[in-house]
């Protein structure tokens, strides 16, 4: 019986060329579309799923109310001393290491991102597979390093370096174990682990990673207040911060929801994952709908088939198989079209997600893709299959033969939510694109474009120690401006806070994040001066000075915000005056206020951005950058120099030199995927909308062709008979954009209420939307209609 089912279902397809061929193209698009980014989705919800008991071990994130910002990072041995409460079965520590000098072999430097100091117990939380050594000897012994296998390699050429030597400055490390890169779909990434250091006795030292594995019947929240009341009672007690709040993350959730820019790597995005699973969604679904659409379209052709089975003695049940065969068959096919599509279309989707994605057909996501193509199989032939099943054998043969309303009703619904969804999706696509471009054109209080960043040079090279020769040196070079020090990425966070208190009475005990920088900071960040001056080598009191051990002076740079804060009735007010901060090592730094500039952003925009005070020649960070204003016509010329002068002056051989306006880029990398996966969806969306239309106008010209043919005799216009075919379409696009545009404008609010800065859903973005849908509707309807039209009426009515 299934062969004559399948016999007859290749026969139909022969017969009816255009109905197949529009279904195969709609559905295997549509599907090949949603196997990607299912791909995508089911990658970024893999993260850390793989590490050993990972539903129970939890990140211990750190938040500080009065400055508005927090970190993952917190005094790792003060939570390691918290093993003795019953919830707690583990903790792993993970140490973030000073970069130090570059490592060395046979006179050449390697520069490893990402050191990390840990435990033996590493292992229990982190899968690593050791490809070479002994990793527990490693962590258990002073100058001895473990590392990747990519490092590895790149270093010594080989894995099989057990005893090979690296030396760092005045150190000497002797290679113990060799590691397996770690897999992408993990928030962990370091390219060397080593001993863990004694403890630090500077509670308040926020100095690495904590991990906690819990017990099984844990009540996490109930744990995690009682590690931050006794967190708080051991480093906070009668300090400023005793407002420090600690909450437990989820591993598995850390890669989606994790937001801090103290990340070990980028992470992804829950919204962006959100819109991805309901893109898939909805490009199957549009596909479905096209498929319902044609094939109850078809009925009318195919009932005079149903009433000779019919009249020959096959059952309903016959009859729904049948078509049914035919439904799983075109599923079948278009599902094997869209897996082909994937492999030729993956290398170029990696690109847009960044991303190392392959498909798998032996994973969940090939047995999801086969029960889909099932379900969509029967699902959209289910009501074309009942529908053609319950002709009157009677009414088909004696001619008989009308429309039924349930058809055309299901036929006009699915195509006003085919228009709907490409309105819809077309408005969100160009509101996105809209706010990516506002986020990345706001004025943020210095110069993005034309700074070159050099990260992760050792803080006592540029600042502990003023190094008027290395920044003369990089002054000198053709092409560049100004460069000047600093002790954060203004693209990444703060990392830094005092307590400050002011000569004026109005400001007193206000911890505040500070930005070390050097001289000319002014000049090569292009800030806005409102009052005072910059910092100036000629002014020699503007670098921090250690008086003694208990004082120190420098001079400040306030913002303008932050002048105001303090009391200050104008910005010229504050210049002059005095603050007093403690340096946290019992010495008073003295601080004089000579310019006020106008506020900055630290890091992105969506953040909260607290006011600031830039301080001369101090930080308390382990590492600076060197900022360099230059001409970007001589980028090249100036990357090339600026290696030369740092190898010879700070022994760095692998330095990292980035440009500003990229890192300010890559801030909104998961925003602008978003916009790029939706922009790329809403075009396919209107593509299977039109194939959908497509199908639907061909019938209905064709049902029409005696009235277009009648009224042409009569003497009706091309055009006339064009657009009163294309009416019909153009009355269900009016009412899908009354059903699209509150939905729309609800969804996209609400995604657009994330951030502090937004632009406006504008209406002109809603009318254009809509009327490019009616346009292509119009387009699509009317070139079968100019068809049909065009035809002499002679040929129609000849038989009449």
């Amino acid at each position: 019986m299934f062969i004559n089912y399948l016999v007859t279902a290749l026969r139909a397809f022969k017969q009816q060329k255009q109905h197949f061929l529009l279904n195969i193209i709609g559905l295997s698009v549509g599907l090949a579309a949603a196997i990607l980014v299912a791909m995508f989705a089911f990658n970024e919800a893999s993260y850390d799923e793989q590490q050993p008991n990972a539903d129970r071990v939890y990140r211990v994130y750190q938040y500080f109310p009065s400055l508005g910002m927090g970190a993952p990072v917190v005094n790792k041995d003060v939570i390691a001393s918290f093993k003795d409460m019953a919830e707690i079965e583990d903790i792993l520590s993970l140490d973030l290491v000073p970069p130090g000098s570059e490592f060395v072999r046979d006179g050449v430097g390697y520069k490893l991102e990402n050191v990390l100091a840990a435990r033996s117990n590493v292992t229990d939380f982190i899968n690593i597979d050791i490809a070479a050594g002994d990793l527990a000897k490693v962590l258990a012994t002073p100058n001895m390093i473990a590392l990747s296998e990519q490092y590895a390699i790149r270093i010594f050429g080989s894995t099989a370096i057990i005893g090979e030597t690296l030396i760092q400055g005045n150190k000497r490390w002797q290679v113990g174990a060799v590691f397996s890169d770690l897999p992408d779909n993990t928030h962990f990434y370091f390219q060397a682990l080593i001993k863990e250091p004694p403890a630090n006795n500077n509670f308040q030292n926020n100095n690495g990673y904590t991990y906690i594995r819990v017990t099984p019947d844990a009540d996490v929240g109930k744990l995690a207040k009682a590690i931050e009341h006794r967190y708080r009672e051991v480093v906070y007690k009668d300090s400023e911060y005793d407002s420090a709040q600690l909450t437990l993350h989820p591993l598995t959730a850390l890669h989606l929801t994790a937001s801090s820019n103290f990340e070990m790597k980028m992470n992804g995005s829950l919204s962006t994952l959100r819109i991805c699973i309901g893109l898939s969604i909805l490009l199957v679904l549009l596909a479905a709908f096209n498929f319902i659409n044609m094939s109850i379209a078809q009925s009318a052709k195919r009932a005079k088939e149903v009433g000779v089975r019919k009249a020959l003695g096959a059952s309903k049940t016959q009859i729904v198989c049948q078509f049914l065969v035919e439904s799983l068959l075109i599923t079948v096919i278009a599902a094997l079209i869209a897996c082909m599509l994937v492999e030729l279309l993956t290398p170029a989707f990696n690109q847009l997600v960044d991303r190392q994605l392959a498909l798998n057909y032996s994973s969940a996501l090939g047995a999801a893709i086969a029960v889909v193509t099932l379900l969509v199989g029967l699902l959209a032939g289910i009501y074309p299959a009942m529908f053609m099943s319950a002709f009157s054998a009677k009414r088909v043969l004696s001619g008989d033969m009308q429309r039924g309303r349930t058809a055309i009703a299901v036929r006009k619904s699915l195509l006003v939510l085919q228009s709907a969804l490409s309105v819809a999706l077309i408005i969100a696509a160009l509101l996105l694109q809209q706010q990516l471009a506002h986020l990345q054109s706001l004025p943020v209080g210095y110069a993005k474009e034309g700074k070159l960043m050099i990260s992760d040079i050792d803080a006592g090279d540029i600042f502990y120690n003023q190094n008027n020769v290395l920044l003369d040196r990089i002054n000198a070079i053709n092409g560049v401006k100004q460069a000047s020090v600093i002790d954060i990425s203004l693209t990444g966070a703060y990392n830094s806070s005092r307590t400050f208190t002011a000569d004026n009475g109005q400001f007193t005990k206000q911890t505040l994040p500070f930005i070390g920088v050097g001289n000319d900071a002014v000049s090569a960040l292009d800030l806005s001066l409102v009052a005072g001056r910059d910092f100036s080598a000629k002014m020699g009191a503007d670098w921090f000075n250690k008086v003694s051990d208990t004082q120190a002076t420098a001079s400040a740079i306030l913002t303008e915000s932050l002048a105001k804060q303090a009391g200050y009735v104008t910005a010229e007010d504050a210049i002059g005056s005095i603050w007093r901060t403690d340096t946290g090592y019992g010495q008073e730094l003295t601080i004089t206020i000579v310019g006020v500039v106008k506020d900055i952003k630290v890091g992105s925009v969506k953040d909260t951005q607290p006011s600031t005070i830039f301080i001369c020649g101090y930080t308390s960070s382990w590492v600076g950058r060197i900022i360099v204003n230059l001409d970007l016509t001589l980028l090249p010329h100036i990357k090339s120099q600026l290696a030369s002068i740092l190898a010879e002056t700070l022994d760095i051989y692998d330095p990292k030199i980035e440009m500003m306006a990229d890192n300010y880029r890559a801030l909104y990398r998961n925003d602008e995927r978003a916009t790029e996966f939706v922009t790329l969806f809403s075009g396919l969306a209107v593509f299977l909308a039109c194939v959908g239309t497509f199908g639907l106008a061909s019938f209905s010209v064709l049902r029409r062709q005696k009235e277009v043919a009648v009224r042409k005799v009569l003497g009706a216009s091309r055009i006339s008979i064009m657009n009163l075919l294309a009416k019909e379409f153009l009355i269900l696009v009016v009412v899908s954009v009354a059903i699209a545009y509150p939905l729309t404008y609800w969804l996209v609010g609400d995604w657009l209420a994330n951030f502090n800065e937004r632009v406006d859903q504008a209406m002109w973005v809603y009318l254009i939307a809509a009327l490019s849908v009616a346009a292509i509707t119009w387009l699509t309807v009317a070139s079968l209609a100019f068809k049909a039209a065009s035809t002499r009426p002679s040929l129609t009515l000849r038989y009449e």
